[in-house]
């Protein structure tokens, strides 16, 4: 029958799975090194709280020219995964030099503008892989509605794995102590593996950029086995990224950009003030990059509940769920709570991300001329990740002087709960404009 034929075309091969699989589990497992130990690394390393707001959005400030360039060479000259290699080679070469010119800054504190030039060369590699990397998955899916959420849970797979990984070799001693109390038969693998790691460097903070490097080289690599994507021409195509602009003429695309910027004012408060937050409620420095994991331990599930809940909810209540998600995180950071609702705020983290981020992404995917997917995905990350995310961070800093005082031994002590009642405060009428101003047609309500 028709209805079997169809079935049998959208069934997604092994083939094709696994290597859309590598692709996020590393994809993810780069910022999963990073993210969560950024703040802690800058503040180790002498550079106040305040300050690395607007060093991580100088990092982003890359991103205003990338994501459009991307798009234009990627939807008219270059094929992606070639454009994935060369990104990543030079994103994991960028990643070994910033340790040594943060180390050059600590010993003379000078030449910090070579940090924020390497971390912006960085952010302009990196950044926009990802949207590239979700218009080349949905490209080739055959069903990407129903498939992308088993693909993309990967990523999440690979950003668990990247933060236990580190915590686990900058604190290798104690969980090797800890294996031989508790399971002694264990012994003889620890020992070879202790010979092994005496050829290896002593762990330092600086090993989370020497990992994240390694699996850029790793995925510059194995993009060679990824689906060749050529550019989606049409005749008469001019440029990419002008073409995205006929968009804006749509009042959901607008509507939905625009919730999505004000969101990306919010949420960088997330991987500057939780790490540190969680360090004053006693949690050691090289454990913290594990513990934020539990956020990702949410995110499989709600990806393979995705589909569902679209057909279900449609567009405006499943995003509505993910701001309402991002609330009451903050109002747990907020609220001065005790350690386990800090943890089940951060457990929140798969629903904050699904119901925003990836719902977006399929939205555009679904909206847009399919020779203009690469550019709009980019023009997606620009606005948000380029230009909200930063403005975020750069108004983090009056904020969190606002909350800092001087402790009498002379420590800067950061109120996190004024830090976090003021992103609640925000979020709460975001969450209420867009209940009362977002309505898609009903044509495009299940568009996704």
């Amino acid at each position: 029958t028709t209805d079997q034929a169809d079935s049998v075309a959208d069934r997604l091969r092994w083939t094709l799975r696994w290597r859309l699989s590598v692709l996020w589990l590393l994809e993810w497992g780069i910022s999963g090194t990073l993210l969560t130990y950024l703040s802690l690394y800058f503040e180790e390393n002498q550079l106040p709280l305040a300050d690395v707001g607007p060093l991580m959005a100088t990092g982003a400030i890359g991103l205003w020219v990338a994501p459009l360039v991307v798009g234009q060479i990627c939807d008219r000259w270059m094929s992606a995964e070639r454009y994935l290699a060369l990104a990543h080679f030079v994103g994991g070469i960028a990643l070994l030099a910033i340790p040594v010119a943060v180390k050059v800054y600590r010993d003379t504190q000078t030449s910090y503008h070579i940090i924020l030039a390497l971390f912006g060369l960085y952010a302009a590699a990196y950044v926009p892989t990802v949207a590239l990397a979700t218009a080349l998955t949905f490209r080739h899916l055959p069903n990407p509605k129903r498939q992308f959420g088993g693909v993309r849970v990967w990523g999440t797979i690979g950003w668990v794995l990247a933060g236990i990984g580190l915590s686990f070799w900058l604190e290798r001693r104690d969980v090797a102590t800890w294996i031989r109390t508790h399971h002694p038969d264990w012994n003889p693998t620890l020992d070879s593996l202790e010979y092994v790691f005496r050829w290896l460097p002593t762990p330092t903070s600086k090993d989370a950029f020497r990992i994240a490097a390694l699996l850029s080289f790793a995925l510059s690599t194995f993009c060679i086995f990824l689906p060749h994507t050529p550019p989606a021409r049409t005749a008469g195509g001019g440029p990419a990224p002008l073409k995205v602009l006929g968009m804006f003429r749509k009042r959901s695309f607008v509507q939905l950009i625009v919730a999505s910027f004000l969101l990306a004012l919010v949420i960088p408060l997330y991987n500057l003030a939780v790490p540190p937050l969680l360090k004053q409620y006693g949690f050691r420095q090289d454990w913290i990059p594990a513990v934020m994991t539990i956020g990702q331990l949410s995110e499989p599930p709600a990806l393979l509940l995705l589909s569902t809940g679209l057909r279900r909810f449609g567009l405006k209540l499943t995003f509505g769920l993910g701001v309402a998600a991002w609330l009451v995180r903050y109002l747990l950071f907020a609220g001065g709570a005790p350690w386990q609702w800090i943890l089940a705020g951060i457990a929140l983290h798969g629903i904050c991300h699904v119901c925003l981020v990836i719902v977006i992404q399929i939205y555009l995917d679904a909206e847009c001329p399919h020779d203009l997917r690469n550019s709009v995905q980019n023009v997606f990350a620009f606005l948000t990740l380029g230009v909200a995310m930063p403005l975020g961070l750069l108004l983090s800093q009056p904020l969190i002087r606002l909350c800092t005082t001087i402790a009498a031994d002379g420590q800067a002590v950061v109120n996190f709960s004024r830090v976090f009642l003021a992103g609640s405060l925000m979020l709460t009428g975001l969450m209420i404009a867009y209940w009362y101003w977002f309505q898609p047609p009903r044509n495009e309500e299940n568009s996704p």
